[in-house]
């Protein structure tokens, strides 16, 4: 019903037919709009007297004399009118009394209108008082004019019908917002309060998305000893009105629950259940009273099974097959969303079955006698077979069709889109099957295992992912509890062991993007012994033989990084022998890039090399091999090769001309794939990876296309969203950009750039801070800061900053003389507090600093002896004074 039909009925609901037929013909009501307020009209109350239809068409006529715009009502000033109606006019209102801000909509009584009439407004006042519920628009206030009439002043709802704002939310978001007005209904009934004009147009959803329910002009209190009410007047909207309410039959709160499935039916399916050949009385009521309303999966596949059943249920005919209540109906939809049985399938059964009973009653009761224990247990157990072969052929489509699709996707271009969409088809699935899952072991381990992939879609960066990190720990966290239920039972399943190494493997490389990383290390650990299980069963299989080599590379890489060197290499040697073993290749050459890591960690620069070139070898593409995963493990050894010939500040040859065409070759991989597909997160982490270390290299030699590709690096970091490894990565290039805008003469921009990443570092919790680890995001910004201070020739400032940044490094207990990543980077700490120092004409100071330094370098070159590395280090130092 439109706002124009509604209000042209409130208009002429009480005036004489003549009345009405001049007054449409005096307006210029177009046909169509006539006949459907006639409609309406028609269901409306004929026993109003003679006497009181002149008392309403003499009101009709003096309302539009009628304006109370101004007036005060209460601790409320009249703005403006927002609505008319057959009884009165609604006015936007401001409270003007001093006390708070506040406004309100204030509904006025026409004079003269007819007793019942009256009633019913002071009726509304009644029931609005009673009503406290944050989903009911509230009464603020009422009372009575100095002329006596009555208004009331309620709560000014600024919102969209709940049809319009849900109409782009998807459906589990529309069932949750529904929910809250099933809560207020229900309120309603505890309070005996039936509404009887449940509709979209009068439940309102905020911008905050909180819904509230409308006009209760209706409404009635319960008599109690009836049980029923009468719609004195029947003023009801067609579309969302129940069968007793057309007919004029008595009406209860099975009323309001066959209006809130009419309102819900419209929300899921975009139109109501009812479709009128004309909007004449008899068709509307044969509409309601008579046809079936169409399945709402007729129009919406999606909705077939549960909520189908929700919605039928709601909609019958009778009242008593309904729910019995407002709350049976929310746990339904509860279930649904939480993927638990739900009330109206069973309730299917049952009614069909009454039914039945009702067309045959005789031959069933004496059939029933006979056949009631045989059928009663033939049905359950064929209900049981057929829901085992459903759950059973469901979670084998999601294994064998939407993952294999994914595997395709992903070697496309732009295929992020179709993946999310494979991500949210897999959750539905997967929901409704968790519920069984808990307990039969083998419907768990499959359901378990789909958890895994849909979260590594999702965002364990080990492959091409959407860079969801968040949605993917949660779904990772149910595949181990679903896992784990299976090995309890199970403890020798070695496919349940392999997806427990991988499962904690994928957690763990999540904690490792997180600050603080502690979480890593006891996952890895943990991983390992579940692999190590796994590995002791037996042979593996050709569909898992990538699976432990990729699990366990990881968790050697991260060994490393924790300076258990030892342990990562002893399980790299076992990773690559079975690598080799079951015909991988490919896998041996990504082993090969941890081993030259942890080689080049150790200070062993020459058996690193030798490594990843080998590595770079195993991986290099063939002609025509364009898979983005191949391509991304070669971008990482070209990487891996270029960090060891001369990542800029860091253990390296030094050789930097040739590390930068290795950092050019991978960010054109990582660029080529961000181009091809706005939401590539791994695309533009490669950008970013990549292009921070070339810039870095560049921006000695040329700054403004080390610039260039720092900017490179801050546009496509900005386009992973919700990301805070991104954010880091951003950080990081915001303070490197400052050198080559510093040497270009852009002071005042390097100076912006720092106070940006500042303040992404304290979004991110990461500073201000008491420690500051070595080579961290803090670390990079406030050297960036101190260097900036030194260029401007603020010395004071520059030298405060480092030894400020000094105190927070030895805070967090650094190793420079046990742990070469450490000596490098405490040397770039010392090295220009020395210089500083010195150029302040500190030099005391100056030669402390720069005795710590020959004294660390020294006791390398003696634990490394000939290391090229470490002799660079030593002849760059400056010579004891």
């Amino acid at each position: 019903m439109t706002p124009r039909v509604e209000e042209l009925f409130h208009l002429v609901a009480d005036l004489p037919p003549g009345a009405r037929a001049r007054y449409f013909a005096d307006h210029g009501v177009d046909e169509q709009t006539r006949r459907e307020v006639e409609a309406l009209l028609a269901f409306d109350s004929h026993d109003t007297s003679a006497l009181t239809l002149d008392i309403g068409a003499a009101a009709s006529r003096a309302l539009s004399l009628l304006d109370a715009q101004g007036a005060r009502c209460g601790s409320f000033r009249l703005m403006k009118v927002i609505g008319r109606g057959g009884m009165g006019v609604v006015y936007l209102a401001e409270r003007d009394d001093g006390e708070v801000a506040q406004r309100a909509a204030v509904k006025l009584l026409r004079p003269g209108l007819a007793d019942h009439q009256h009633e019913r407004f002071l009726q509304e006042r009644r029931i609005l008082a009673s009503l406290t519920h944050p989903n009911i628009a509230g009464l603020l206030d009422a009372g009575r004019l100095d002329d006596g009439q009555p208004y009331l002043a309620m709560e000014y709802v600024e919102g969209q019908p709940i049809d319009d704002f849900t109409a782009s939310l998807p459906i589990p978001a529309k069932i949750r917002l529904f929910l809250k007005v099933c809560a207020a209904v229900a309120y309603m009934h505890s309070h005996l309060v039936i509404h009887r004009d449940l509709k979209p147009g009068n439940i309102l959803v905020t911008a905050g998305g909180e819904p509230k329910l409308l006009d209760f002009g209706i409404a009635k209190i319960v008599d109690l000893a009836t049980d029923a009410t009468m719609t004195g007047l029947r003023m009801l909207t067609p579309d969302y009105a129940s069968p007793e309410q057309v007919l004029g039959e008595p009406i209860g709160t099975a009323s309001d629950i066959y209006s809130l499935g009419a309102v819900l039916y419209e929300i899921l399916t975009g139109h109501p259940p009812h479709a009128f050949e004309d909007l004449s009385p008899g068709a509307v009521a044969a509409a309601i009273t008579r046809q079936a309303v169409t399945r709402p999966s007729a129009g919406a596949p999606e909705l077939k099974g549960d909520l189908d059943a929700i919605l039928m249920k709601a909609l019958r005919r009778e009242p008593q097959e309904r729910y019995a209540t407002v709350d049976q109906m929310a746990e339904d939809l509860e279930a649904f969303l939480e993927s638990r049985p739900v009330r109206a399938r069973k309730g299917d059964f049952l009614y069909r079955a009454r039914k039945f009973a009702r067309r045959y009653w005789l031959p069933v009761a004496a059939a029933s006698l006979a056949l009631a224990g045989l059928s009663v247990g033939l049905w359950v157990a064929n209900r049981e077979r057929a829901i085992a072969q459903r759950r059973f052929d469901d979670v084998r489509q999601l294994s064998s069709k939407l993952f294999d699709i994914d595997r395709q996707v992903r070697e496309l271009p732009g295929g992020a889109k179709t993946r999310q969409l494979i991500v949210d088809t897999s959750l539905e699935y997967l929901r409704r099957l968790a519920a069984d899952a808990r307990t039969d072991p083998e419907l768990a381990l499959d359901v378990g295992g789909a958890y895994m992939r849909v979260g590594r879609v999702q965002g364990v960066p080990i492959s091409t992912n959407l860079g969801q990190t968040d949605n993917a720990e949660a779904n990772l966290q149910i595949a181990e509890k679903l896992i784990r239920s299976v090995v309890a039972v199970q403890p020798g399943n070695r496919t349940a062991l392999l997806r427990m190494a991988q499962i904690t493997h994928d957690r763990m490389v999540l904690a490792e993007g997180r600050r603080p990383d502690t979480a890593a290390l006891p996952l890895a650990r943990e991983s390992h012994q579940w692999l190590d299980k796994y590995l002791a069963g037996g042979p593996i299989g050709p569909d898992e033989k990538e699976q432990p080599v990729i699990a366990g590379m990881n968790v050697a890489n991260w060994y490393i990084k924790k300076d258990l060197v030892p342990e990562g290499v002893e399980l790299l040697r076992r990773v690559i022998q079975l690598a080799k073993t079951t015909g991988q290749p490919h896998q041996a050459g990504a082993a090969q890039i941890v081993v030259s890591r942890a080689l080049r960690q150790t200070g062993d620069l020459n058996g690193s090399l030798a490594a990843i070139v080998e590595g770079v070898k195993l991986l290099e593409p063939l002609p025509g091999n364009n898979s983005i995963s191949r391509l991304n493990t070669y971008g990482l050894a070209l990487v891996t090769q270029g960090e060891v010939l001369g990542e800029d500040e860091s253990i390296s040859f030094g050789r930097y001309d040739e590390a930068a065409g290795l950092f050019q070759r991978d960010l054109e991989i990582g660029l080529r794939r961000a181009q091809g597909d706005p939401n590539d997160t791994v695309g533009r982490f490669t950008v970013a990876g990549s292009g921070t270390r070339l810039a870095g290299v560049l921006r000695h030699s040329d700054p403004r296309q080390a610039l260039a590709v720092y900017d490179q690096v801050l546009h496509y970091s900005a386009e992973i969203k919700n990301n805070s490894r991104a954010r880091r990565g951003e950080v990081t290039a915001l303070a490197g950009s400052t050198y080559p805008l510093r040497k270009l003469g852009r002071d005042g921009e390097a100076r912006r750039r720092l106070d940006t990443a500042f303040a992404r570092l304290q979004e991110l919790g990461l500073y201000p801070a008491k420690e500051v680890e070595l080579g961290s995001e803090p670390f990079d910004v406030l050297r960036a800061l101190a260097d900036l201070e030194a260029g401007i020739g603020s010395l004071g400032r520059a030298i405060e900053i480092y030894r400020q940044l000094l105190d927070r490094v030895e805070a967090s207990s650094p190793r420079p003389e046990s742990v070469l990543w450490d000596a490098n980077d405490i040397t770039l700490l010392y090295a220009p507090l020395a210089r500083l120092h010195r150029a302040a004409g500190h030099a005391g100071t100056a030669s402390d600093f720069e005795q710590r330094l020959l004294s660390l370098w020294r006791g390398w070159d003696r634990k490394l002896p000939g290391n090229p590395y470490v002799r660079r280090q030593l002849a760059a130092l400056p010579q004891p004074r």
